[in-house]
């Protein structure tokens, strides 16, 4: 793999130590809730509580193995894109939205891809912009986007009466996500090794909206988990990781994911900028 571009002002480490939140155990035993926005003071606090725990965030140009979707649940992958500008919502729908799919079909060998919608997130120093689609800050708890549930209840509501499982020999939601700026060194994305995540560790969520309740499953924290992520992240790079796959057997279902801060090396970073879109890829009997 190539690497991207880097500056002089000091090399990556084969690993870090950051800091990373969880879901406190405690919050686990009853259904925990949580607000997809910022909630009004007259509003009951969330329910669901975070503990942050340091962990090896391992760099995966250092290790002799690629990771894959299929035994890991994520994958690192080269990809130009020929968008000009990310924050164009016609652009990305005319042109990043079809590279997308091109991108996770051949990534995933499905039949059929469904790009449905995508994040921006921009670093602390940078403003967002309300009247621009989907722009938000780092997340940074470890989660999946979808649980089993809300996954197939998105699909629903993506293709109608030809959304159920039965008419897939299997459906996945993966996300592709990349920086817009690179080389990436604030906030950048972790991610953990499915094979590793035991799955009493996911714990179902209520994602609270103005409009409408969502499910997302948060991750509580076991030593034995493994953790990575890609040092200096290029423009040209970009990670395919599942949030759900309706196979049971045999392969990843589900990669937590989660930002972090990586300590510097050097005085000045770019702050984060990056995109994610989530799509369904459909595998016909």
């Amino acid at each position: 793999m190539n690497q991207p571009s880097a500056t002089n002002h000091g090399a990556p480490a084969s690993a870090v130590h950051a800091y990373i939140e969880f879901l406190a155990p405690a919050t686990a035993h009853e259904r925990p809730y949580s607000y997809g926005y910022e909630p009004g003071a007259d509003e009951a606090p969330p329910t669901a509580a975070f503990e942050a725990h340091r962990v090896e965030i391992r760099d995966i140009r250092s290790e002799s193995r690629r990771l894959s979707l299929d035994e890991h649940g994520v994958t690192l992958m080269e990809h130009r894109s020929r968008v000009r500008d990310f924050y164009d919502n016609g652009e990305l729908a005319s042109v990043y939205y079809p590279e997308a799919a091109d991108v996770i079909r051949a990534a995933t060998g499905a039949d059929r891809v469904l790009v449905f919608d995508h994040n921006v997130r921009r670093g602390l120093s940078l403003a967002l912009h309300p009247d621009r689609y989907g722009q938000g800050r780092p997340v940074l708890h470890a989660h999946t986007d979808y649980t089993e549930t809300s996954a197939v209840r998105r699909l629903a509501d993506q293709l109608g009466p030809q959304a159920a499982l039965s008419r897939h020999r299997r459906v996945l939601q993966v996300n592709l996500w990349r920086p817009v700026r690179g080389p990436l060194r604030d906030f950048p994305l972790a991610i953990c090794d499915a094979s590793s995540i035991d799955p009493k560790q996911l714990v179902a969520v209520d994602l609270l909206y103005p409009d409408r309740r969502g499910e997302i499953f948060y991750l509580t924290h076991d030593p034995r988990q493994r953790w990575y992520y890609a040092a200096d992240m290029g423009v040209d790079e970009a990670w395919i990781f599942k949030n759900y796959d309706s196979k049971t057997g045999g392969t990843a279902r589900f990669a937590a994911h989660s930002a972090f801060f990586e300590p510097p090396r050097e005085v000045r970073v770019d702050p984060r900028e990056s995109i994610e879109v989530r799509a369904f890829a459909l595998f016909d009997f």
